[in-house]
């Protein structure tokens, strides 16, 4: 495959996901992270533009050489773009903020030191690749030194990163986090093998590197050099952007898979929710039905609703009806929160029974729920178990 086919290839398919990208930002619950991606994909696109063959040619009509600046500082940009995205993906926006500061200013700091030294006067004119020149100019030494270290820092603190992200994820967010660092690894390996082409042009004196006496690689197998320099960064993005299809995948099934629990957990939890707002109309604040965009909030203030009935209803509970179900479940061999559902719901029964007739037990003060949880996913599971005891289990059905 020719290096300007390969380049021009990977930049559409990186514009495509900047694009994808950019209209996630309109939804996103975690706007930081969603910019972030839109760097690291944007800035890539850009260095593989700036690097295709045609490219080159074009902008060295104009300043020799501007397209390796260009194509260094956008991947520069793109490699702080992937930390940040991995940070605020791992971290509350407080913390990640924290730690994305240094790496901006460290960015700023290699991408002053490359225009300084790109600016700065050559003694011999620049033409491509810069490892012909190494031996004889000290400022791209410097050039290469920054671009390097910051680009090579940043992916090893990825690699180290994305592993440890892997060990909580689900098996295809698994893998994708696996090609992130495999991806990694191969960028790695670029910075590894630019560094020591600089050093061994300059301890030797060669003045002859990738692509020849030209300096311009048509292609990544023009000869190793030119592998490394336009060869290894292809395959990392390649890889990368098999990553990223790979993790949208994953959370595309993922946000499926939660709607559709949250739908089963809406209907499930209509029996109990209708019974508490049959007594306490008060307690209902949202009436319209169901969207499947908002169907995590419509669930929300079902939850909502229904706890407020419950805690209407305390007043109403009798001790006693928990230790007649509790019995009744023990005659069944219920046990764990199966068990615990049934009573709950045989006490709100009873419960409801009491409000209705307008009568107050005379086991007082009345028990609280035997049954707390410690946040809103965990409350919906029970309250879908007492939902479902409430409308199915006989026991249950022996209190009404």
């Amino acid at each position: 495959m020719s290096a300007a086919l390969m380049s021009y290839a990977l930049a559409i398919g990186l514009g495509v996901v900047t694009v994808i990208r950019v209209r996630r930002l309109a939804t996103a619950a975690n706007k930081p992270a969603v910019r972030a991606s839109v760097l690291l994909v944007s800035g890539m696109a850009v260095t593989f533009a700036a690097m295709a063959p045609p490219s080159q040619a074009w902008v060295n009509r104009f300043v020799p050489d501007l397209f390796k600046l260009v194509g260094n500082s956008s991947t520069l940009v793109a490699m702080f773009g992937a930390a940040a995205l991995v940070l605020h993906t791992r971290y509350p926006a407080d913390i990640a903020s924290a730690k994305t500061k240094p790496r901006a200013v460290l960015l700023v700091v290699a991408l002053v030191v490359m225009i300084a030294t790109f600016a700065a006067p050559h003694p011999a004119v620049l033409t491509g690749s810069f490892d012909g020149l190494y031996a004889i100019d000290p400022l791209l030494v410097l050039y290469t030194t920054a671009y390097a270290l910051y680009f090579g820092g940043t992916l090893l603190s990825l690699t180290a990163q994305f592993f440890q992200l892997g060990r909580a994820a689900g098996p295809l967010f698994r893998v994708a986090l696996f090609l992130f660092s495999l991806g990694s690894l191969v960028g790695v390996a670029h910075n590894v093998a630019t560094l020591v082409i600089v050093g061994h042009n300059v301890v030797t004196g060669a003045r002859e590197g990738a692509g020849g006496p030209t300096g311009v690689c048509t292609s990544a197998f023009n000869d190793p050099a030119c592998f490394i320099a336009i060869g290894t960064p292809a395959i990392a993005a390649a890889i990368a952007i098999l990553g990223f299809a790979l993790a949208a995948a994953a959370t595309s099934i993922a946000r499926a898979r939660r709607r559709n629990r949250h739908g089963r957990a809406y209907r499930r939890l209509e029996p109990l929710w209708r019974q508490l707002t049959g007594a306490f109309p008060e307690i209902v604040r949202h009436e319209d039905q169901p969207r499947t965009r908002n169907l995590h909030e419509h669930l929300s203030h079902r939850v909502v609703e229904i706890l407020d009935g419950l805690l209407l209803l305390a007043p109403y509970r009798s001790a006693t009806v928990l230790d007649r179900a509790a019995a009744a479940a023990d005659r069944e061999r219920l046990a764990g929160e199966g068990r615990a559902a049934v009573v709950e719901a045989c006490a709100i029964i009873a419960a409801l029974r009491n409000h209705t007739d307008a009568t107050r037990p005379t086991d007082t003060p009345p028990p609280p729920p035997a049954h707390s949880a410690p946040d809103i996913d965990a409350e919906t599971a029970w309250l879908e178990l007492v939902a479902v005891a409430l409308d199915t289990s006989p026991i249950v059905g022996s209190f009404r």
